[in-house]
C-alpha cells in the first residue's frame, strides 16, 4: 500500500517546517502506530532538513526498549499504548537525539484491539524545552485514515506548542 500524501497534510507540514526554521528549532520523532508516515510527510517539504533531525519507527516493545530505553516494566505495567510509554519515548528521544522539540506517537491503527485498547486509540506526545505534553485521542476509520488523522493531529499539536515558545 502506498501512503497517500494529502494536500492538507503537506500544507500543514509546510507551516510547521517554516515555523521551526524561523525559530531555529530542531525536531526528532519516535513513531509507532504511524510507522514513519509523519517523517515521510515532514521530509516531503523542501528545506525540512534545517529543522527535522530524524527519528525512528519503534513499532515493537523491543525497538522501544532498545532504541529509546523504554523500560519493559513500563510497557508491561501500562502497555505499549499508554501515556507512560509515550512519556518514556519522549524522554528517550531527548536522551538519544537531543533536539529542541520531540514528537512520540503510539496507538492502535490496525483492525483489531491491542492490549484491550480499541482500534483508533492513539497517544501523541510533544516534548518541549519546558515539559512533555501528551494527548489521548480516539480516531475512527481505516488503518490509513487513522494514520493520517494521527499525523495531522501531531502536526497541529506541535504547531500549537511552537507558537507558545
Amino acid at each position: 500500500m502506498v501512503l497517500d500524501i494529502t494536500d492538507d497534510l503537506v500544507d500543514l507540514a509546510q507551516i510547521v517546517i517554516s515555523q521551526l526554521t524561523s525559530k531555529k528549532f530542531t525536531l526528532a520523532v519516535a513513531e509507532s502506530a504511524t510507522g514513519g508516515y509523519l517523517s515521510h510527510i515532514l521530509t516531503s517539504i523542501a528545506g525540512s532538513s534545517k529543522a527535522f533531525v530524524g527519528g525512528a519507527v519503534v513499532y515493537s516493545a523491543y525497538a522501544k526498549n532498545t532504541i529509546f530505553d523504554v523500560e519493559f516494566d513500563t510497557i508491561n505495567d501500562y502497555g505499549a499504548i499508554s501515556t507512560e510509554t509515550t512519556e518514556a519515548l519522549l524522554n528517550g528521544l531527548q536522551k538519544r537525539i537531543s533536539t529542541d522539540l520531540r514528537i512520540a506517537i503510539t496507538g492502535v491503527a490496525g483492525s483489531h484491539t491491542m492490549e484491550g485498547k480499541p482500534r483508533g486509540l492513539v497517544y501523541i506526545g510533544i516534548g518541549t524545552p519546558a515539559c512533555n505534553k501528551i494527548e489521548e485521542i480516539q480516531f475512527n476509520g481505516t488503518r490509513l485514515e487513522i494514520k493520517q488523522q494521527a499525523v495531522r493531529r501531531s502536526l497541529e499539536f506541535l504547531l500549537e506548542e511552537v507558537e507558545n515558545l
